[in-house]
């Protein structure tokens, strides 16, 4: 029998991008691919056996963990825990939050059995929203807390506020300070939990593997946790117990470091490498738990699963406690407007992590700017949005079967006119007008994910995009796509070390460390991966584990490339 697998969704997860249908679920099987070829197995569902004590959720948190190799900087283990619980002192909830108020991908946890899930991921669901869509409910998650202590904020009385030291110039040679600086949020910051973890850039080291095994439909699964897994500084976190100490309890949104621990364990055991082959059935029953879509036997695609994880992961370990609510004005969007880009793509950022902040957030989420404006009375509205990862459009000129990752950047950011259906309300016409609009490059996170949109929809059919992409190993260099650095004096943003892949500052150089490919059609298809490591690659098709030649590593099926950044 062969094995089914998913095929890619849309766009999902980018905001403010043109979204399409979803494929709908066809049943196929899985075809026979070019070299390399992908593992033609048979793995039905079976009855649980019993595993080694080393690849069971159930561990003990004082079991081993394995040492991901150092290369950057020596980070202090943590503290030791009992029970697995967190130092952190959270107020008792004594209420349930039910599951109606949970806008994530992942619902609260539910004991007993999954129901079964909506087909695939094609139905439009509260599961399957963007985080642009997501509505906060912490507030409404605390009110039920009891008995919470009051939070000392610093005391903001006007004897404690710093202020400037007199003038020392005469009147005759003041002058006013006119340059542009960032507009700083008032009031107190809200709670936090303290777990700051160092983000640095890593060398190709050799990447702790074993194979997974497909259970009937989760090669999608298996090639995304191979490419996190060789994601070495965000997967020592977790293999190294430091994600103990970070779990959000209150986050409603959250599923309370049951996803963590989950993810936590699978890293370690594939890093421990006692077994040439894990059984990674007690992380997908976790995740299914939370994202119910994953439960069933549908086909599933390897960049919605990502998107899904990687939120999954941000709702367990974001630092805010209690999310303030921030609203923007029309004083504050037209200050904003006049703001140099640096300085406004600066302020909405740290606008966006007092709200969300987590090490998803400080590894994979960078903004884009988009910018409209009307064509009749030239007035523009310019906004700033996170992204976990750049979804680009494959250009596909008639007779061309061949372009560049250049040329798909170079499609993403190129001026397009919205009209007709998709005309734009212009605030200053009031009335629908033809505008135009913009996308451009704000900031750009040390790990970046590109999803080449394969996957296009023509009226009730959808088509997948067999065009070769070409992509880079080495030195992908983004830095026209980023707006310069702003003079010395100018601005007033938070320095960053360059040390910090998070620092931006030019190049914006990136190589490749990994990629998930998918082979087939719309009928049928099979997810596999390339992850680099110690200077060479190794090519990851469920459970075997094979070397690679690097010449291979760029080619048709690839759907998903992950980059690192490198230091200038």
């Amino acid at each position: 029998m062969d094995i089914r697998c998913g095929f890619p969704p849309p766009n999902a997860g980018t905001p403010d991008l043109p979204t399409h249908r979803h494929p709908p679920p066809i049943p196929g099987n899985r075809p026979i691919a070019s070299p390399p070829q992908p593992d033609a197995t048979n793995y039905g569902r079976r009855p649980p056996i019993a595993r080694p004590a080393s690849h069971s959720v159930s561990h003990s948190i004082a079991s081993y963990s394995p040492a991901i190799p150092e290369n950057t900087y020596t980070h202090r283990s943590s503290p030791s825990l009992s029970n697995g619980t967190s130092s952190i002192q959270y107020p008792s909830v004594v209420r349930t939050i039910s599951s109606q108020m949970s806008g994530s991908s992942f619902g609260p946890f539910i004991n007993g059995l999954v129901s079964l899930p909506p087909q695939a991921s094609i139905n439009p669901s509260p599961l399957s929203r963007r985080r642009s869509d997501y509505v906060d409910q912490s507030q409404e998650a605390l009110s039920g807390i009891s008995s919470r202590p009051p939070i000392d904020y610093p005391d903001l009385s006007s004897q404690h506020i710093l202020r400037p030291p007199p003038a020392v110039a005469s009147s005759s040679m003041e002058r006013q300070d006119n340059r542009p600086r960032i507009m700083q949020h008032t009031g107190p910051k809200p709670p936090m939990i303290q777990s700051d973890y160092p983000v640095t850039y890593w060398a190709d080291i050799q990447i702790g593997t074993s194979g997974l095994k497909n259970l009937g439909n989760t090669c999608y699964m298996n090639s995304t946790i191979q490419c996190l897994s060789a994601t070495v500084p965000f997967a020592r976190f977790f293999t190294d117990g430091r994600w103990k100490s970070a779990v959000n309890m209150v986050n409603p949104m959250g599923s309370k470091g049951q996803l963590a621990q989950a993810f936590a364990y699978i890293l370690r055991d594939m890093w421990q490498g006692e077994m040439q082959c894990l059984t990674p059935l007690p992380f997908r029953r976790t995740v299914c738990t939370y994202a119910k879509q994953f439960a069933g036997s549908e086909q599933h695609d390897s960049q919605e699963f990502l998107s899904v994880l990687l939120d999954g992961l941000h709702e367990d370990l974001n630092r805010v406690l209690h999310k303030p609510s921030i609203e923007m004005t029309p004083e504050r969007e037209a200050e904003l407007e006049k703001l140099p880009t640096q300085l406004a793509s600066e302020q909405q950022w740290q606008i966006y992590r007092m709200r969300d902040d987590s090490l998803v957030v400080d590894f994979f989420q960078g903004q884009y700017r988009s910018r409209l404006e009307c064509m009749t009375c030239h007035k523009t509205s310019t906004t700033y949005n996170t992204f976990m990862y750049l979804t680009l459009p494959i250009p596909n000129h008639r007779g061309n079967s061949r372009v560049t990752l250049q040329q798909c950047l170079d499609a993403f950011v190129k001026e397009e006119v919205m009209e007709k259906s998709d005309a734009w309300n212009c605030p200053n016409c009031k009335t629908l007008r033809k505008a135009t609009k913009l996308l451009s490059l704000a900031r750009l996170p040390p790990v970046l994910l590109i999803h080449l949109k394969r996957f296009s929809v023509k009226g009730h059919f959808t088509e997948k995009i067999e065009t070769f992409v070409d992509f880079p190993l080495k030195s992908l260099d983004l830095t026209n796509y980023m707006p310069p650095p702003l003079p010395p004096g100018v601005g007033g943003a938070p320095s960053c070390s360059l040390d910090d892949p998070r620092a931006q500052l030019p190049p914006y150089r990136y190589d490749l460390y990994g990629v998930t490919n998918h082979f087939g059609t719309l009928s049928s298809g099979h997810y596999t991966a390339f992850i680099s490591s110690r200077g060479g690659w190794l090519y990851c098709d469920d459970s075997r584990i094979t070397a690679a030649d690097p010449k291979d590593v760029v080619g048709k099926p690839a759907y998903i490339l992950f980059y690192k950044r490198t230091k200038a």
